[in-house]
This record gives structure tokens, C-alpha cells and sequence, in this order.
């Protein structure tokens, strides 16, 4: 038996219109409009060259029971093809008829009354980017563009403040050769001062640092020395080009790796992959409702996602 991880991100479906100003705020899309126009065509009348390949919404639909749009979008592959192999054969190359491809599935949940985009993440398939441009190629609006705003946390540096246990910190440094390592000890309040002084000895020009517990459970990193390296990085950002932190909130919750400088709400979901089983649609789409849902036994991320937007 194996296990998949799976990682959801949140995005606002938001666009603009033409005479719109670059500093003027977003306009809401609605998605539901959307999905009604697009779903009306056929599935050839809804695939879109995508860079070298083809992309098309397979499916979009209100499902009842469980109080939530759904969309199902798949990458068309042809190229890069594997192979399949036998216990007593040799391996023989998978042969795709003109009109086969392999599809690169990801799924959604749509919340229409935030417009918000529940968008689970597959690096086979289209990301973020890619379901955008995908949006507007279907919309086909001269005149508006469709965005997906990521949503994040008001202040990823509080969030991170407010952890029970640390558990890696990932540090990336910018350019250090015109900074003074001295006057960096001195104003630092962490180790890191320390560790940029000691670059000189090397002559190198970037950095990297990974500090973890390992694999030691309920362990973590000294809270003290965190805090003051948290001060440090977001009083210095200037200093550093990447700086992530995993938390955990208590003993019992998951840990969450947070991206200082660039950190998107988002979620994992874990599940069980039966032996020549693929994952299905329906299955990502019980899981997203799982853990955005604000039903009683659910996790409520919804009410989260609604706190960051206001």
C-alpha cells in the first residue's frame, strides 16, 4: 500500500477590465457564468493548444450533496510517452493512436460567495498559470482578463511567531559581498549574524542554510533563537532572496511549511493509492470538501480563507 501527497492552494478568481487602472482593485469574476458558457460546448469545442500540448476542461458541475462547484481540468499529453512492461516481457513503448493522449488531471472546488478557487496542485499537469490562461482562452473577452490572485495570510512572520514547535528553518542568502559582516554581528540578534560573518573565509557568493530537527518527533527547534532570527530576516529582507520555516501548531496537527517572503494559503491532503488505481476526480473532490467545508466534522478552512480576504 502506498500513499500520495497531494497539496491544495487557495486563489481569488478576480479580472480587470481594459480602461482599468494598473493601482485600481480587482473586479470579482464570476466563475459560475464561467463554467455555465464553457460547459456548453463540446469537449473539442473546449480544448486549447496549451505551449506544445493541449489542455480543455473536462468537466464542470454544482454538486448537490456536497454544497460545492467542482471543475476537472486535464493537460493533453503526447510527448514524453512512458513505456509499459511485463513480469516475463521486455519493455515495449506505450503506442497512443492519433486522437489518444495521456491526460494530466487536476481538480477544483469553487466557493461562489468569496469566489474563491480551491486548486489542487500537480506538476504534471496545468498549474496555477496555466488554468489562468486557460480561463481566459475560454472567456475569449478582449475587453477583460481573468486573474487568480493567490491568497495568503495577513502576515506570514506572525503566523510563524505563533507556532507550538519549529521544526526546519530554510535560509537563502542574497549577494553578501558588499555587506559589512561586522556591523552585521553587531546588529543581528540571531546566530545568523555569526554565520554571514564567517563567508569571507570561503570567497563564495551565496548561501544556504538548513537547520532541522530531523526525524525526532515532537522535538523542535529552540524558540528563543527562532523569534530573533524571525526579526532579523523580516528587519533585513534585503539580505536574504528565500526564507522558510516549518511549524506545527500543537503535538497532534500536521506541520506547515511556510514561505516567509512569498507565503500562499494552502493545505495537504494524503491519500491511499490501490495498486494500478489512479487517482480519480471524485476522490480529490471529497477531500477538498473535507477540508475547506465549515461543516460540522469538517476543518472549516473556509472560515480561514474568508478571515485573510477581509
Amino acid at each position: 500500500m502506498s500513499y500520495r501527497k497531494v497539496r491544495f492552494e487557495y486563489y481569488q478568481v478576480v479580472y480587470k477590465k481594459r480602461e482599468d487602472g494598473p493601482h485600481e482593485r480587482d473586479r470579482l469574476f464570476d466563475l459560475l457564468l464561467w463554467m455555465d458558457q464553457t460547459t456548453k460546448r463540446s469537449l473539442e469545442g473546449r480544448t486549447y493548444d496549451y505551449l506544445q500540448e493541449q489542455a480543455r476542461l473536462e468537466t464542470a458541475y454544482w454538486d448537490e450533496e456536497l454544497g460545492f462547484s467542482f471543475l476537472h481540468f486535464v493537460r493533453l499529453r503526447d510527448t514524453n510517452i512512458p513505456s509499459t512492461a511485463r513480469a516475463s516481457a521486455g519493455v515495449e513503448p506505450l503506442e497512443l493512436e492519433d486522437d489518444e493522449f495521456i491526460g494530466e488531471e487536476v481538480s477544483a472546488l469553487y466557493d461562489e460567495n468569496n469566489h474563491v478557487l480551491m486548486l489542487q496542485r500537480n506538476k504534471f499537469s496545468l498549474g496555477p498559470e496555466g488554468i489562468e490562461d486557460y480561463l481566459n482562452l475560454a472567456w475569449n473577452n478582449e475587453n477583460e482578463t481573468i486573474y487568480l490572485r493567490p491568497i495568503a495570510p495577513p502576515n506570514a512572520f506572525e503566523l510563524a511567531r505563533r507556532a507550538a514547535e519549529y521544526r526546519k528553518i530554510n535560509i537563502r542568502f542574497a549577494d553578501l559581498r558588499q555587506v559589512n559582516a561586522g556591523t552585521l554581528r553587531e546588529r543581528f540578534r540571531s546566530p545568523l549574524g555569526q554565520i554571514i560573518g564567517s563567508f569571507d573565509q570561503y570567497q563564495g557568493l551565496n548561501a544556504q542554510v538548513v537547520i532541522t530537527v530531523g526525524n525526532t518527533r515532537n522535538a523542535s527547534l529552540d524558540e528563543e533563537t527562532i523569534n530573533d532570527t524571525l526579526i532579523d530576516i523580516e528587519e533585513n529582507r534585503e539580505l536574504f532572496t528565500k526564507a522558510e520555516i516549518a511549524r506545527k501548531d500543537d503535538d497532534d496537527s500536521k506541520v506547515e511549511l511556510i514561505d516567509l517572503f512569498a507565503h500562499k494559503a494552502h493545505d495537504f491532503g494524503t491519500f491511499r493509492m490501490e495498486r494500478r488505481e489512479s487517482l480519480s476526480h471524485f476522490a480529490i473532490a471529497k477531500e477538498m470538501w473535507d477540508i475547506y467545508s465549515a461543516t460540522e466534522g469538517c476543518n472549516n478552512r473556509q472560515r480561514d480563507i474568508n478571515h485573510y480576504l477581509r
